[in-house]
C-alpha cells in the first residue's frame, strides 16, 4: 500500500517526501532542530549540537581555509586544512569530520562531548591574503530524557511535586490543566500547591537541543505524609 502511494513520483520527489517523514521523526522524538543541524561560522558564534546528531558547518568559498579548535582544556589542534590548487581533498582530524570537496562543507557525522569548544576558521585567497577571520563556538549536549514525576503529601492542603530528567543544562516549567492556573511556576525541579491544584500537572523540561515532558495526576492528601509516584 504505502509503495503503491509513491510509484509514481521521480527520484527528486522521493527525495523530498523522505526528508519531510525524517524532519518529523525527529521531532517526534524531541530533538528541536532537524538531522543534520547547519551551522555557519560566517553567521553565528554560538552553535548547539545533540550528543550523536549530525552537523553540517559550509564553509565559505576562498582559495584556502584552516580549521582549528581549542576545547575545554585550552588545547588548540588543528582540524583540516585546504588550498584550492591542491589536487586531493584534505582528510581532517579527526574521521569522524568530513570535506565535501564540491560544496565545501565539513561535515560532523556524530557529535560528541570532545567536539565542544572554540572553533576559529581562517579564509585566504590564491595568494595566501587573508580574507576573513571567524569564531565559533560549539556546544554539545545530551539530549532531554527520562522525565520523571512524583510528589509528597507535607500536610493535609499541601503537596509538593518533584521533577527529574537525564541531559545537560536542564530547564523546568509546568502547567497544570486547571483553567484557574493553567501556567505555575518556572524553572525549579520542584513546585509547592495547596489543595486547590488537584488534576494533572505537567513538568516540561528542555534545553538547548531537546525537550520532553511527562504529567501526573494529583489527588487529595490524607492525613499523615505520604509519597506518590
Amino acid at each position: 500500500m504505502f509503495l503503491r502511494l509513491f510509484s509514481g513520483l521521480t527520484k527528486k520527489e522521493m527525495q523530498d517526501v523522505f526528508g519531510i517523514l525524517l524532519m518529523f521523526a525527529g521531532a517526534a522524538s524531541g530533538l528541536l532542530f532537524q538531522d543534520p543541524f547547519v551551522c555557519r561560522c560566517t553567521e553565528s558564534n554560538q552553535c548547539y549540537v545533540a550528543l550523536g546528531q549530525r552537523l553540517h558547518l559550509p564553509m565559505p568559498l576562498e582559495d584556502g581555509l584552516e580549521l582549528k579548535i581549542t576545547d575545554k582544556t585550552s588545547t588548540s589542534r588543528l582540524i583540516v586544512k585546504y588550498r584550492k590548487i591542491q589536487s586531493n581533498p584534505p582528510k581532517p582530524n579527526p574521521s569522524r569530520w568530513q570535506f565535501v570537496n564540491e560544496s565545501k562543507t565539513m561535515i560532523l557525522t556524530s557529535a560528541d562531548r570532545n567536539d565542544s569548544g572554540t572553533y576559529n576558521l581562517l579564509t585566504t585567497d590564491a595568494n595566501g591574503n587573508s580574507k576573513g577571520n571567524y569564531t565559533l563556538q560549539l556546544n554539545t549536549e545530551a539530549e532531554v530524557s527520562s522525565v520523571k514525576l512524583w510528589y509528597s503529601c507535607l500536610f493535609p492542603e499541601v503537596m509538593k511535586v518533584y521533577c527529574s530528567a537525564d541531559g545537560d543544562n536542564l530547564r523546568f516549567n509546568w502547567t497544570s490543566d486547571l483553567n484557574t492556573h493553567p501556567q505555575l511556576e518556572n524553572g525549579t525541579s520542584t513546585l509547592i500547591l495547596n489543595k486547590d491544584h488537584q488534576g494533572n500537572v505537567t513538568c516540561h523540561v528542555e534545553n538547548h537541543v531537546s525537550y520532553n515532558n511527562n504529567t501526573i495526576k494529583l489527588h487529595p492528601c490524607p492525613g499523615e505524609s505520604v509519597f506518590y509516584k
